[in-house]
């Protein structure tokens, strides 16, 4: 029985854990902070099937620009993390070219469809329907009397992906949400097949009680190194030293810190999001609602309705950028159309590429280190299917196009 290390316990270590324990593989799972406690519960719970167009495109590029010089910003860059970003803004800028947008957002399309079914059925395992939802989900678009006539093309655009998707009036709006301010509202999108969660920590504790009931190995330990000696992977972890057939890097921004002894720099950087969590007491929300201009979802969730997104580039550990929260409290009370309540603040890491596609496969040179990362927004949508990526990998599977163009090789 082959031996694997994962090393990150977020929802993507914990579902390429299921993963490798389902086809008969000794697991140990490594990390310091409890499962799931991460970014993969601070997130707007959303299995995002409608995602279908990587980032890295003109009109996210000039949105973006716009964004960043607003008084009030929902996309921010730290300019002490500038020097970062160098690697990571020249690939996205190469990104945006005709050919390789047209290629990733083939890769995407297929990734977030077989992943979304995927996680539906990861889902659905863990036999508990208190977990998510399937109400579909909402996009808005407020102070913008042109977006009428663009719905349409909007949702036929999404059809093409293969994506279920509904133009909707301002009136059919507040027919599913009366909840809504309707000052403002000009209309949206109605994604009827989107699930979300009403817990998303809860999800990553029950998965992981799971595993523990086949056999995880779990260790509350960081992976300090890695390195791969003749046939085997040394992993020290504190004081520890841990002997395995291969290693497979979950740790997400942590990763960079691992691969960095081994000669390895990837365009993957911080990311920050943010969230603050509601009292619905007098708000009425029954599936998530996305306002894009202000890059966040309003989440109904158990313990409140969720305002989560955002986008911040800046180291991991700088402190919480606190006018953030401001906004977005703003932003909610606009949303709502009345005050809001906040009950507690987050702030979590995402790592994200300049693709928007993973970083999933072996390291060219290290062929017993896995590389499972760079998920960005998407974590809790391809979880599942990352798992299956690995998985496939671990086996001797010949890789098809799916896995050549998510291999690290694209970015060394």
């Amino acid at each position: 029985m082959k031996h694997i290390i994962v090393a990150g316990a977020g929802i993507v270590g914990l579902s390429v854990s299921k993963t490798l324990l389902d086809r008969g593989y000794r697991v140990t799972l490594l990390d310091a902070n409890q499962p799931g406690s991460g970014t993969s519960s601070g997130n707007a719970g959303l299995i995002a099937n409608y995602a279908t167009t990587p980032l890295a495109n003109p009109d996210s590029l000039r949105s973006m620009l716009m964004e960043i010089i607003r008084s009030k910003r929902a996309l921010s860059v730290d300019p002490r993390y500038l020097p970062e970003l160098t690697g990571f803004g020249r690939a996205f800028l190469q990104a945006i070219g005709n050919g390789p947008f047209t290629e990733n957002k083939r890769t995407l399309v297929e990734l977030v469809t077989r992943g979304t079914q995927l996680q539906h059925r990861l889902l659905e395992n863990l036999g508990s329907n208190e977990l998510y939802q399937t109400k579909g989900c909402l996009q808005i678009y407020r102070q913008d009397p042109n977006i009428a006539p663009r719905l349409a093309e909007l949702a036929a655009a999404k059809q093409r992906d293969g994506v279920r998707c509904e133009a909707l009036s301002r009136e059919a709006l507040l027919e599913l949400e009366p909840g809504l301010n309707p000052q403002g509202l000009e209309g949206g999108l109605w994604y009827p097949d989107t699930w979300s969660l009403r817990h998303p920590r809860q999800l990553c504790t029950q998965l992981h009680e799971q595993l523990l009931g086949q056999g995880l190995d779990y260790q509350p330990l960081s992976a300090d190194t890695v390195k791969q000696v003749d046939d085997r992977i040394l992993v020290r972890a504190g004081a520890r030293e841990l002997v395995a057939d291969t290693v497979v890097l979950c740790a997400g921004m942590g990763n960079q810190q691992l691969l960095a002894p081994l000669g390895v720099r990837l365009p993957v950087v911080s990311e920050r999001g943010y969230h603050l969590m509601l009292d619905d007491k007098d708000l009425v929300l029954n599936r998530p609602v996305g306002w894009l201009a202000h890059y966040f979802y309003a989440t109904p969730m158990d313990n409140g309705i969720r305002i989560a997104g955002t986008t911040q580039f800046a180291r991991p550990a700088a402190p919480a950028a606190q006018d953030r929260y401001r906004h977005m409290q703003g932003w909610a009370e606009r949303l709502f159309g009345r005050p809001v309540a906040v009950t507690s603040r987050w702030m979590g890491v995402r790592h994200s590429t300049p693709d928007s596609l993973p970083v999933i496969g072996s390291l060219p040179g290290n062929e017993r280190v896995l590389l499972a990362f760079g998920h960005g927004h998407l974590g809790m949508t391809l979880a599942a299917i990352t798992g299956r990526l690995v998985a496939d990998c671990l086996a001797g599977h010949r890789p098809d196009a799916l896995a050549m163009a998510l291999s690290p090789k694209r970015f060394l």
